[in-house]
């Protein structure tokens, strides 16, 4: 019974360690990126913020046009995925398109797609038909 407590009392009493080498940190790289900024667009900022931005302009349709030159002409605008109707007033924005002009036949938008902007035409299916388009 001595033997074991004696064993016991040993295995209780602290052993110092031998001294470790000092470990030298590991280096830690990384990347770091500039990016010029000047007049373009940031490359971390979302393409589409989902559907708050609107239908997609290329599903858009010119369905109808309240021509009213005193008052600010109208083109109401159909969204072929969807079916629902926009009534878009002369400087609106529906889709990244701003409307820039409404006459009796068409309506003209300027859209920015991708931080590229144009200008594209709607006509109304019977002025379509009238040009042979």
């Amino acid at each position: 019974m001595k033997c074991c407590l004696f064993v016991a009392a040993v295995m209780l009493i602290p052993v110092p360690l031998d001294a470790q080498e000092p470990v030298d940190a590991p280096e830690i790289r990384r990347e770091v990126f500039e990016y010029p900024a000047a007049g373009r667009r940031d490359p971390f900022e979302p393409l589409s913020a989902g559907d708050e931005l609107g239908p997609r302009f290329e599903d858009l349709g010119l369905s109808g046009i309240i021509y009213s030159p005193e008052r600010g002409s109208i083109a109401v605008l159909v969204d072929r995925a969807t079916q629902r109707r926009y009534r878009v007033w002369e400087g609106d924005v529906v889709g990244g398109a701003r409307l820039l002009n409404v006459s009796e036949g068409e309506a003209v938008f300027l859209v920015t797609v991708f931080g590229v902007t144009r200008r594209d035409t709607l006509r109304l299916k019977a002025q379509d038909k009238e040009q042979g388009e």
